[in-house]
């Protein structure tokens, strides 16, 4: 019988915020365990810096190039989704036949062979502020309607689905999915304590505003929510022959930075850590990351608080994480599940006095964290492994874990065989305005970035400089002018080779 798998994704967590993962103030101890119970993956690389890219990467097995995802605000490409504008002329002539109805997705290809698909919380592959037109299930705008609640199609290839929309507090609003409903009806009086904002930094246009504790308690917050849901699911499945594919999307710790006050406030004198400081910077860095040092720099109040949130944040989810875990174990199906827990991308959270993220190349973005604890029967494997692997590598390693063979399309890997000892994943980090054009390329020793449009370069040596402090492409000796070469045709390769045109589709946003 095939294994059941479930998938923890959070949302913008660092891989350094876990205790498994060398963070010493961090209160995770259920994540710990799993990382003690199966392997740690200590290099583990997105394939994009922010939400949208790196998740359709994921759900897919295909780098950005691969599926077109380039930027937060494109849909993964689906027929039947509304990404086809059926008021549109000019797209009811270009989406012939020759376009695919679709990119598969993990839980497509996981139903395809027998699973029961379950999807509960964040899963970020619509645009949710999309116009009503349109008719994105994760839009905002459908949500305004009662409807929304009970629409039972599947999704992405879940069969079941409740949504968490947004982050922070933002889950809280009427328009923000499952959750928001369920809060509105189970606990109206909490509605006027909290600020369902339209999007982050929208208080006053300051990220002070958005890091705050939040009046909602532990029981109401969404990362309990979500225990709650997967629990009563498993439950309710506990005698079915069919295994369970489940995605549980945690919306925390992505800002909004607002625990519930009960927790934040076991938080408030969290010891930080040493943050990567400007002034240590060697060799420059390209014009792009200079300008964004100074475009997401903010007081050291601020920081300091957002990192001890953020903490308060990722122990609720640690929480959340037990509650499942521990209902595992109490239906006997603990040892019959893989599980996996990992984030879309980082955040810079302190680092050189920057916070959030944006769409350029930082290893604080890029590198999160990749717990693989699998099914007690499985051949054994290594506790740590330290190869540098991608979110694109996921789906594929499932699969041949389950043992389904993966199509030929995907450009993952499987990260537990042989052929994964020379891995190099690869990071397409391309803005919707289509300024700063970046690729990176890993190994297990440097993170190798180039510019398109300007031609600048970053090379960073991991072993001797994990906070990215010296760029070695500066001035490069004739070594390591000779490597950044060899990266540059690999990374132009790789790419390319990524765009290989087997999903023609158009995005609308």
């Amino acid at each position: 019988m095939k294994k059941n798998i479930i998938i923890l994704h959070t949302d913008q967590q660092r891989f350094d915020s876990l205790g498994c993962n060398g963070n010493s103030s961090a209160r995770t101890e259920h994540i710990n365990a799993l990382a003690s119970e199966g392997c740690n993956f200590s290099r583990h690389i997105t394939a994009n810096s922010v939400c949208m890219p790196s998740r359709a990467s994921l759900m897919t097995g295909l780098y950005v190039p691969g599926h077109g995802v380039s930027s937060n605000g494109i849909p993964l490409w689906r027929r039947d989704n509304g990404c086809e504008d059926k008021h549109n002329s000019t797209f009811k002539r270009i989406f012939g036949v020759s376009v695919k109805d679709k990119i598969p997705t993990m839980a497509d290809i996981m139903g395809e062979n027998g699973y029961r698909t379950a999807l509960f919380g964040k899963i970020h592959l619509e645009p949710h502020l999309s116009d009503r037109s349109y008719d994105f299930f994760e839009s905002y705008s459908r949500w305004e309607e009662e409807d929304a609640v009970t629409d039972a199609k599947p999704y992405y290839g879940f069969q079941t689905r409740k949504l968490i929309l947004g982050h922070g507090e933002q889950p809280c609003g009427f328009n923000r999915g499952h959750y928001g409903r369920w809060l509105h009806k189970n606990f109206p009086d909490v509605i006027d304590k909290v600020f369902p904002g339209e999007d982050a930094n929208t208080k006053d246009g300051s990220i002070s505003n958005d890091i705050y504790m939040s009046n909602l308690t532990p029981e109401q917050h969404n990362s309990m929510w979500l225990a709650d849901e997967v629990s009563q699911y498993l439950e309710k499945n506990k005698d079915s022959d069919e295994p369970t594919f489940m995605f549980v999307g945690y919306p925390d710790p992505h800002h909004p930075f607002t625990p519930p006050k009960e927790i934040a406030k076991e938080f408030v004198d969290l010891p930080l850590p040493g943050f990567s400081d400007k002034k240590n910077i060697v060799g420059g860095k390209p014009q792009a990351v200079a300008d964004a040092m100074n475009s997401f720099s903010v007081e050291s109040d601020d920081l300091t608080k957002a990192y001890r949130y953020t903490s308060a944040s990722v122990h609720l989810i640690d929480k959340s994480v037990g509650i499942i875990v521990d209902k595992l174990k109490q239906l006997g199906i603990y040892d019959d599940t893989i599980i996996i827990f990992t984030s879309d991308h980082g955040d810079f959270l302190g680092d050189l006095d920057m916070i959030c993220k944006t769409d350029l190349a930082f290893h604080n973005l890029l590198h999160v964290p990749f717990i693989l604890k699998p099914a007690a029967d499985h051949v054994e494997i290594p506790k740590k492994i330290d190869t540098a692997m991608s979110n694109v590598d996921v789906l594929p390693t499932l699969l041949s874990m389950v043992g389904i063979k993966p199509d030929d399309y995907l450009q993952g890997i499987d990260i537990l065989s042989p052929k994964a000892k020379h891995n190099t994943p690869m990071a397409t980090c391309f803005s919707a305005s289509g300024k700063n054009r970046n690729i990176t390329l890993y190994d297990d020793n440097y993170r190798y970035t180039y510019y398109l449009d300007s031609e600048e370069e970053e090379l960073y040596d991991h072993r001797t400089d994990y906070q990215e402090l010296i760029n070695l492409a500066t001035n490069a000796t004739p070594e390591m002018g000779s490597l950044c070469e060899k990266f540059k045709s690999s990374v132009l390769k790789k790419h390319v080779e990524s765009d290989n045109g087997l999903f023609n589709h158009y995005s609308l946003w």
